[in-house]
């Protein structure tokens, strides 16, 4: 799924309206009702600071000019946000809340001076997982080890379903190391395995 930022404000939207009298589009009104009151669109903009992703219709910009500007509510980066440069959401594919540990490690990367999407130094591979091992079991399992910046489990393209591996980064090469001898640790019935990626 496309992540996206739970508690955060939207980007800043048109003050015209024509769906509803009620809705006040540029306090950003109709995304705050989006996935609640009114139905997902199937579009919406991205960060290109820190990732995060926003429900947005192209009408949510404005009908003057070409678009306007729009500002991430997690890092705060504005941008420009053409009409008709918004991002299609695939079949199969829905936005979801940014997990509460990607919003603790963007407000930490910005108070270090790092980039926002800055995940870490090492990532690893972790094989033989249960299919319902989610990235929390495995958030939960490397924080013995250290700093975890990042955990995705690869999923099938179409069903959905996880393939059975995930890709986990460290914060340091150090967290890295000490990730390694999680190799064999069981989690939901099964042993995996961790090494350094491939490539």
């Amino acid at each position: 799924p496309v992540e996206s930022p739970a508690a955060s404000s939207p980007p800043a939207a048109s003050s015209e309206d024509s769906s509803s009298a009620e809705i006040n589009v540029a306090r950003g009104d109709r995304q705050k009702l989006y996935g609640e009151s009114l139905d997902m669109p199937k579009t919406y903009v991205r960060c290109g600071r820190c990732g995060a992703a926003y429900a947005l219709q192209a009408d949510d910009l404005g009908t003057r000019g070409k678009g306007r500007r729009v500002e991430c509510g997690v890092c705060s980066h504005s941008w420009f946000q053409a009409r008709d440069r918004l991002f299609d959401l695939s079949d199969g594919y829905e936005l979801s809340d940014f997990p509460q540990y990607a919003l603790d490690r963007i407000a930490k990367n910005i108070a270090a001076g790092r980039s926002p999407d800055y995940v870490g130094e090492s990532k690893l591979y972790v094989g033989n997982l249960a299919y319902e091992v989610s990235e929390e079991d495995l958030m939960e399992a490397f924080k013995e080890a250290g700093e975890v910046g990042d955990v995705s489990v690869i999923t099938d393209n179409e069903t959905g379903r996880s393939r059975g591996f995930a890709f986990v980064t460290m914060f340091t090469k150090e967290d890295g190391e000490r990730a390694l001898e999680l190799d064999g640790t069981e989690i939901r019935g099964r042993n995996i395995n961790v090494r350094p990626p491939n490539n």
